[in-house]
Parts: C-alpha cells; sequence; structure tokens
C-alpha cells in the first residue's frame, strides 16, 4: 500500500523551495517536476501571486462589451472567476494535484494576510478541493527550524474565514467602484478615465496640493538676528516674540510683519547688556529606525538617488530573484520574528567579517532576542522586515549596488551604538527683549558613522545668568513659501502615514495602525498607473497634478455620492469595516450591500449630469501638459485601428496600430499595454515591433537620440510588465 502524502500550496516559487529544502530527508531537496516539488512524504506547489482574476463586465454578458450609460451600472448577483493567462498552466497543475488519489491533507502556506488567504481560497474554489485543510500561518523567516515548528502548530483552515471573507469584500468592492466610476467618468466627460478606491484618493492629494500653490500669494516678512558677546565669545540668536506661540503660524515666533518695527529694534539694542537668561543643557539618545519597509526604502532611494518607487521596487525584486542576496521585497514590517534571532545572528557576524569598517561602533549587546527594535512578533506583517542575505557581488555605484547597501547599512545600523548628543537650549535677555538660540554637541556619533559626519552646532562655553553686550545683528527680510509640490518620497510617506490627512479620531487611530493607502506592493504601481494615465506629471523628482487629473477630482468632488473618493477618509471608512471581517465581527454581506447602493447613487448622479461635448481638448491641456491632448472625440485611440499586431503580453487581447502607437484593443478596461511608435526621436518600424513582441527583444537599432541630442544605439527589450527597456552593448 503506498504512503498518503500531504500537498503544500505556497504563494510564490521562492517559498515553495524553502519548504522542499526544510522537508527534504538527507540533501536533496526532493524531485522537482514542472509545477511542483515532490518529496517522499509531500508535494509542494507554488502560486504565483493571484491565478485567478474577476471576470471583466463582458464575460457576464456580451452588451457589456460596448461602453453605454444604458447597461450601467454593472451589479453582478454572482462574482466569477477566470484564469489569468499567463499563469493558466500553473493553476492547471494545482488542480489535477488536488485530485491525487495519494493526498490525505491540505497545508495552504501563502502569505500570513488578507491578500495571502484570498489567493489560496480562490484557487481552493476552482479546484473544488475536498481535502481536509489546514493553515501554515507565519510572517517569520523561513528557515528549516521555523518551517518544522509551525508545522506542529498548524490550525484548521476554516479558522481563517475570516480573513478570506475580508479579502473578498475588498475584492468586490475595488471592482465595483472601478468598473461602474470608470466608465461613467469616461462616457460623461468624453475622454478616458479610470476611477480607483485608492488610486483616486491619492489623485486627490496631488490635485489639492497642486490647487495649494497656485493659490499661494507670498507674503513678506522679516526676522532679527542679533550677535552676543560674552566672556568666551559670540553667541547667535534669532529675536523671538514671547506673546506669540511656533504653532500660530508656520514660520513660528521669529516672524515679524514689519520691517520698521525690527529696524527701530535693532537701533534700541546696540551696546546695551544682556544677560543669558535660561541654559538648559539635555543629553539626548537617537536610536536606530528598525529594518527597512519597502515603501520606506522606496522614500530614501527616491531621496538619495532619485529612483522612483517602481524602479526601486523593480530593481530590490531583481536582488532578490536574480542576485538571491536579499530577502522578499514586498513587505511593510520594519521586524523579524523572535524565531529568527540565529539567522539574523549568522548574518550580522557574515557582515562583521565582510564590511569591518561598517562595524567600527559594534555594540553586541543588541544581538538580543529582547531587542525589540529588531524582534518583536507583535509588529510583524505578512512578511518581515528586508535584510541582506549574502553579499552583493557587483558594482557598489550600479543601481542594484546603491539599493543593496542602503539595506546593508540600515540593517547593520541596528546593532550599533545609540547616537547620542548633548542638546542646549539658551535664552537671551537684552532690554526686556527675548532671543532664542540652540547648540548640538555630539557625544556618541553610534549608528549615525554610517551615515557620514554628523553636523554640530557648537557654542562657547557660557552659564547661567552670565552677562554680555548686543554687539550687533541684522534685519533678514524674507518670505513665505508655498507648499512644495510632492515629490514620490513625500507622497509615499502620506499614503504610508496618512493619519495627519484625517481629521475624525477613529480614523487617525486605524491610520496610525499598519494601514495605509495601498499596500507595500502596490504603492509604485498606484503612482505609475496615475502617470500613465496622464492624470499625473513626473518632473524630475516632482509629482504634479496635470489638468486631466483635475478635472476628474473636480468632478467627482462636485457630487454628493463621489466627493468621498477624492478624500482619505472613504478609504480610511471602508478599512475600518474591513478590519472588523478580517476580525470576525461581521460578514460580508451588509458591506456589499451598502457598496451596491453606493455604485446605484453615483450612475444616478453620474447620468444626470450634463455630457461633455464638442470641446477641443487641446484648449483643457495647455503648456507643460499639450503632449497628453486627445483629439475632439474624446482619446487619439478612437480612429478605428488597423493591423494586427497579435496578442498582448498583458492580457491576451489584441495589439493594433493606432495612430501614435501599438496599444491593446482592452485600452478602455484599463489594459495600459503600449508601444509608441516613436522611442527617443527613432520611429519604429512594425517588424521590429512584431519582433519586440514575439522575442522581447530587437535587434541593435541606430538612430537613438538623447535628450541632449546625442545620437546612441541599443537593443529594445519588453520586460515582464509590458514595458519597453533600453540594453546597450557592452563596452569592449
Amino acid at each position: 500500500m503506498s504512503m498518503m502524502k500531504t500537498l503544500i500550496l505556497t504563494e510564490k516559487p521562492s517559498v515553495a523551495r524553502d519548504f522542499a529544502s526544510a522537508l527534504a530527508k538527507g540533501s536533496a531537496a526532493g524531485g522537482s517536476s514542472d509545477g511542483y516539488i515532490e518529496t517522499d512524504d509531500y508535494v509542494i506547489t507554488w502560486a504565483i501571486g493571484h491565478l485567478l482574476t474577476p471576470f471583466d463586465p463582458e464575460d457576464y454578458d456580451a452588451k457589456f462589451k460596448r461602453w453605454s450609460l444604458a447597461t450601467l451600472p454593472i451589479l453582478p448577483t454572482e462574482f466569477k472567476f477566470k484564469a489569468q493567462p499567463k499563469t493558466k498552466k500553473q493553476l492547471d497543475v494545482i488542480k489535477r494535484l488536488l485530485k491525487r488519489s495519494d493526498l490525505e491533507r491540505l497545508i495552504i502556506a501563502t502569505d500570513a494576510g488578507r491578500e495571502g488567504e484570498l489567493i489560496a481560497r480562490l484557487i481552493l474554489n476552482e479546484g473544488r478541493s475536498k481535502l481536509k485543510s489546514f493553515r501554515f500561518f507565519t510572517s517569520a523567516a523561513l528557515t528549516k527550524e521555523v518551517i518544522h515548528h509551525e508545522l506542529k502548530n498548524l490550525r484548521p483552515l476554516y479558522e481563517y474565514d475570516r480573513l478570506y471573507i475580508a479579502g473578498r469584500a475588498r475584492q468586490k468592492a475595488d471592482w465595483l467602484v472601478g468598473m461602474n466610476l470608470s466608465r461613467l467618468a469616461t462616457l460623461k466627460l468624453n475622454d478616458l478615465f479610470s476611477v480607483g478606491r485608492v488610486q483616486t484618493a491619492v489623485l486627490g492629494l496631488i490635485v489639492e496640493r497642486r490647487k495649494a500653490i497656485e493659490a499661494f500669494v507670498p507674503q513678506d516678512y522679516f526676522e532679527l538676528k542679533a550677535n552676543f558677546k560674552f566672556n568666551n565669545g559670540i553667541v547667535s540668536a534669532y529675536w523671538f516674540d514671547p506673546k506669540k506661540k511656533a504653532k500660530d503660524d508656520i514660520h513660528g515666533e521669529k516672524r515679524q510683519d514689519r520691517r520698521e518695527f525690527m529696524d527701530l529694534l535693532l537701533r534700541n539694542l546696540d551696546k546695551k547688556n544682556a544677560t543669558i537668561s535660561l541654559l538648559n543643557e539635555t543629553e539626548k539618545t537617537q536610536y536606530s529606525e528598525g529594518l527597512y519597509s519597502l515603501t520606506e526604502l522606496q522614500r530614501q532611494a527616491n531621496i538619495r538617488f532619485g529612483f522612483s518607487a517602481s524602479k526601486t521596487l523593480e530593481i530590490a525584486q531583481s536582488l532578490y530573484e536574480k542576485f538571491k542576496c536579499l530577502s522578499y521585497p514586498r513587505t511593510d514590517s520594519k521586524v523579524m520574528a523572535v524565531s529568527s534571532f540565529d539567522l539574523v545572528k549568522g548574518l550580522v557576524y557574515k557582515f562583521k567579517d565582510l564590511y569591518p569598517e561598517h562595524f567600527e561602533k559594534f555594540n553586541a549587546s543588541k544581538l538580543n532576542v529582547k531587542n525589540k527594535t529588531i524582534f518583536d512578533d507583535a509588529r510583524l506583517t505578512d512578511h518581515h522586515g528586508l535584510v541582506p542575505l549574502k553579499d552583493f557581488s557587483g558594482n557598489e555605484s550600479s543601481p542594484e549596488g546603491k539599493i543593496f547597501h542602503l539595506v546593508l547599512k540600515r540593517f547593520i545600523s541596528n546593532f550599533l551604538e545609540n547616537h547620542k548628543y548633548l542638546d542646549t537650549e539658551v535664552e537671551i535677555t537684552c532690554e526686556k527683549n527675548l532671543f532664542k538660540t540652540r547648540g548640538k554637541k555630539i557625544l556618541e556619533v553610534g549608528f549615525k558613522v554610517l551615515e557620514g559626519r554628523e553636523n554640530e552646532e557648537l557654542l562657547p562655553a557660557i552659564s547661567l545668568n552670565e552677562s554680555g553686550v548686543f554687539r550687533d545683528g541684522q534685519v533678514e527680510a524674507k518670505k513665505t513659501k508655498a507648499p512644495s509640490e510632492y515629490t514620490e518620497a513625500s507622497l509615499l510617506y502620506d499614503m504610508t502615514n496618512p493619519a495627519r490627512l484625517v481629521s475624525e479620531s477613529d480614523l487617525k487611530k486605524i491610520f496610525r495602525s499598519e494601514i495605509g493607502l495601498g499596500t507595500q506592493a502596490t504603492r509604485a504601481q498606484i503612482i505609475e498607473t496615475l502617470i500613465k494615465r496622464c492624470y499625473v506629471e513626473r518632473s524630475g523628482k516632482s509629482l504634479q497634478a496635470s489638468d486631466k487629473g483635475v478635472q476628474l477630482v473636480d468632478q467627482l468632488s462636485s457630487m454628493p455620492s463621489t466627493v468621498s473618493l477624492t478624500s482619505v477618509s472613504q478609504t480610511a471608512k471602508l478599512e475600518l469595516k474591513l478590519q472588523a471581517m478580517a476580525e470576525g465581527e461581521n460578514d460580508d454581506s451588509e458591506f456589499l450591500d451598502s457598496i451596491n447602493h453606493y455604485v446605484e447613487s453615483a450612475t444616478n448622479e453620474w447620468k444626470a449630469i450634463e455630457t461633455v461635448v464638442g470641446e477641443k481638448k487641446e484648449k483643457t491641456y495647455t503648456g507643460k501638459f499639450a503632449k497628453y491632448s486627445k483629439s475632439s472625440s474624446g482619446n487619439e485611440n478612437e480612429k478605428a485601428p488597423q493591423i494586427n499586431l497579435g496578442p498582448c503580453p498583458l492580457c491576451q487581447s489584441e495589439v493594433r496600430d493606432f495612430p501614435k502607437s501599438f496599444s491593446c484593443t482592452r485600452w478602455r478596461e484599463g489594459c495600459g499595454f503600449t508601444i509608441w511608435k516613436i522611442v527617443a526621436k527613432k520611429k519604429l518600424s512594425e517588424s521590429q515591433v512584431r519582433t519586440l513582441m514575439t522575442a522581447k527583444k530587437t535587434d541593435l537599432i541606430k538612430g537613438f537620440k538623447s535628450k541632449a541630442g546625442k545620437p546612441f544605439e541599443a537593443y529594445l527589450l519588453l520586460n515582464q510588465e509590458g514595458k519597453v527597456e533600453f540594453e546597450f552593448q557592452p563596452r569592449q
């Protein structure tokens, strides 16, 4: 009689390999087949993210293929799913495995969170599994010890139904809002628009910032900087108004609107006696910040190197998949599990040998399981924080090298001495006028040694009640500044920490936990989608709302049903409800009823407004946004496309020849696959585009020109996300 086996389903192939390595008997990791790995006791297979995607509207009924107000709203009574074309082969593998007669149980080991649960349950529903099912649920690094320990603590799968219910509700809500509102906006505004619960809230932030900048009127103000002579040297300090608090305005207590006041004060204080009326010296300690989450890594890479969020994710993914020197990057955690202590200890001493110069301030006592900055199960989410797994062998100044060493230094910093400094607060009284300054002296550079020299603001030796004299000063004329344009770094910060953007206390509470706008895996894509849809323009490091983006937000904001989509509050309120579902407080029926009602109300309101017709888009898109202008019919792609170049790499629909591009015919449904006919001032031929689509790489193409007008030659590559990239010939 053959021995019964256990089937394990993971979310990613790399996790399946971890299981196979841990569960193999002897040195072998088991036999690898196409789509699964088999050992004596286990069959281990994997998803590749979401293998199933919701039906498109036309999959429910052919009448929905044509966008028409008459068919809206679209409210399926039963949500159905279909295989993702690119990963259908793997789905078929899993479905066949679920029917094997030699399996006695199933272990779900997808990511420990709402989306991981949804991915697994949709696959099981599709495969109609009847196996007795259990849940492997941990966010710890999957060492051999962790895998064996958690396999002894499996729970019945039904205990995680609440996570599946919440994930399913989120997916349905996003589909209902996105499909219906995108069609409504497109049909009524006579241009292609996409609306999404999170995407549109983020666009609302960028539009609000543009409007604040445009409405800003600079104001003159003045500050008095004085120099006082004391026994051991000069102390510079600013005049402060004791009647004004810093919170009164953004310029604080130093601001004075009248120059005459400051000029008179400067004359009256000349050579007058002064006294140190307050002297507070406080030793302060700054602690390391834990590991990088993906968003924090993206923010720092944008600040330091100008990398976009999507570029940083792409590099981190390459370091994880190709170079295998970085842990899984799509994480929002900054900590490790307590069970990962031995792994972390091994990494610390490995890199201490490789980079002794980074460990000048090493504090071995921090390499302790009680160090909550690093080891904290309570703060662990779907995946642990980013850690380097082995040294990067490439050039340190390459994009991959820059990202790797950012992660490496952040990792090491948590095991170095704390940063300590002496903060000195000084107040000087002169003729009943108050002046303030601060000093800073480094006592222990600590982990900041990895960041370069820390600036000091040294003061001469002074003492409380010491007498001095007003030596000289100057009135500094300044202007108030408009709000800064968003950069990807500052936008990612607001997407991760939106509590300050809402007023309701319960919304602040939810945003101060692990919830933000989007997820670690989606934030970069949201930004790129806003740019691709021409709602936002990237200019250097800045992100600026286009006229089209303002038009959409203004229209949504003018209507009672959809105004909430343009603010972060709607996302917060929905997340509150989803969190309640995940905690088992309610099911999704009432929630989805409210979403259906919301969509019906929005549809009725949008149908009632006047359709934008007969307007030349060139009048709307001016200046630097003129390149996004469309024809008066609403979109350049309205003209019937001619040549079919083959299946779309993203959705398998047709790619056809449009006036300015070769694009997917499902652009109305949101597929963004596009190959522009002119790349770097070089017009591509139809044969070159066909080669690019089929072989994913062209022959060497000459005649490209850089922004500076310099000619160059390169290959064109089509990456997995359907984007065109350059590949240059290696130098001889």
